[in-house]
């Protein structure tokens, strides 16, 4: 009698063991592509999206396509776009990134352009202004910047954070001398982003 108990209670523990056995290997394992299982991980190109900010009130959107073929020396491509709120202008332009282990870059530039009215002063033979007329001038504002993050896994997919530099070069003309100035600001925000595909 004692016996049939003791076997009893081992068929039970057995059972209970196989029946929970594939559930607990799924999480650990890799053989299921499971990127958070053991040996394994996300491949270095994706698409990725990051936010900078800083208290200044600069921001900066920016999707880009990574992969461990990019370098920071790479040209830009169109696979990737920036677009970056500052000094009251919008920047558009392109962006790409690369994937390094656990880091990830991404390198963009845009630009602002807009119209200045440039005066043309018609004279007398006294130098007397008779007339002016006035002609637009395109001038565009560029922005160049790049960013550096750390990975880690955020389930189900992977976020990172880090720091971001972003030149913006301004151009001004005076309307008295038609002289075309430059300014430049350096902005240091701080980045927050998500992977969006493998």
């Amino acid at each position: 009698m004692t016996l049939f108990r003791i076997s009893s209670l081992a068929l039970l523990f057995v059972g209970y063991a196989i029946a929970f056995a594939p559930t607990l290997h799924a999480g650990a394992s890799n053989k299921s592509g499971n990127p958070f299982g053991n040996g394994t991980f996300f491949a270095d190109s994706g698409t990725f999206s990051a936010i900078e900010r800083s208290s200044n009130g600069f921001l900066g959107v920016i999707q880009f396509s990574a992969s461990s073929s990019n370098s920071s020396v790479s040209s830009l491509t169109n696979t990737g776009i920036a677009t970056v709120y500052a000094d009251g202008q919008q920047f558009s332009g392109a962006a790409f990134g690369s994937v390094s282990g656990s880091t990830i870059a991404a390198t963009y530039i845009g630009n602002y352009s807009f119209g200045i009215l440039v005066p043309t002063y018609t004279l007398n033979s006294n130098g007397v202004i008779t007339s002016i007329t006035y002609s637009d001038k395109i001038l565009s504002n560029t922005i160049s910047g790049q960013l550096s993050a750390t990975l880690r896994n955020t389930y189900p997919t992977q976020s990172f954070s880090g720091q971001g530099q972003t030149t913006i070069v301004l151009k001004d003309l005076n309307p008295d001398t038609l002289i075309i100035s430059t300014t430049s600001k350096t902005y240091n925000p701080t980045v927050t982003g998500v992977r969006l595909t493998q």
